[in-house]
């Protein structure tokens, strides 16, 4: 089975949002993923990107327990650009080409991993789908959208 890919805005709305006005879906998205293990994926940039955005609130304690936990808890697989002896590939050309597509630095090191991944995965999930969509050689939804599938 292809992983579905999720996008940091729908672990930080579950982090910190608990009032916004898409918490309700969101969570039933989340659900849906966490009750079928190994079929949501992540890049270790939405990872890291998740924690730096929750920094300001958390204690280094707590920062550390939600990097080291989040597979867990999220029963995410996080996919890692590497070569065959576990080094980080980096490839600037392919993330400047994601820039060129008018994606921020951030969105272009995610659509970079997503392509490296692609025969893996079968969707890209982010409620800012309209910056990926077009932009990937897969399927981009939001979380509502994927329910609906």
């Amino acid at each position: 089975m292809k992983k579905v890919f999720i996008d940091s805005d729908i672990f930080v709305r579950d982090l910190r949002y608990p009032r916004d006005a898409r918490t309700e879906s969101n969570r039933k998205f989340i659900e849906k993923i966490k009750s079928k293990k190994g079929l949501g994926g992540t890049s270790i940039f939405n990872l890291l990107e998740v924690c730096g955005i929750l920094s300001f609130n958390l204690s280094s304690e707590e920062l550390l327990q939600l990097y080291g936990d989040f597979i867990n808890y999220y029963k995410v697989q996080i996919l890692f650009p590497a070569d065959a002896n576990g080094n980080l590939q980096y490839d600037i050309a392919k993330i400047f080409g994601q820039i060129q597509k008018k994606q921020s630095l951030g969105d272009a090191q995610i659509s970079y991993v997503v392509e490296r991944f692609a025969s893996q995965l079968s969707c890209f999930v982010s409620w800012n789908a309209p910056h990926f969509t077009e932009k990937l050689p897969l399927l981009v939804r939001t979380p509502e959208e994927f329910l609906n599938l």
